[in-house]
């Protein structure tokens, strides 16, 4: 696999990660705070901006490593 090809894969696979995160997080956060558990609005993560959400391990490097892997991780 050449350079130009992992990053187009990466970057397929990061686009719709992180819009798809965004949405679900900010679902949850909502729901909680709709249900009287104001800590995600408190956080800042009641939004569909990815920042609030992103987690480095879990959003970042598993993925990245999912992705880059040969085989399954």
């Amino acid at each position: 696999m050449d350079m130009n090809e992992m990053f187009l894969r990466i970057v397929m696979f990061f686009v719709p990660f992180l819009l798809s995160l965004s949405v679900h997080e900010a679902s949850h956060a909502w729901m909680a705070n709709r249900f009287g558990d104001s800590t995600a609005k408190r956080m800042g993560r009641v939004t569909l901006n990815p920042l609030p959400h992103l987690d480095i391990l879990g959003s970042v490097i598993f993925p990245l490593l999912m992705v880059i892997s040969p085989g399954t991780f």
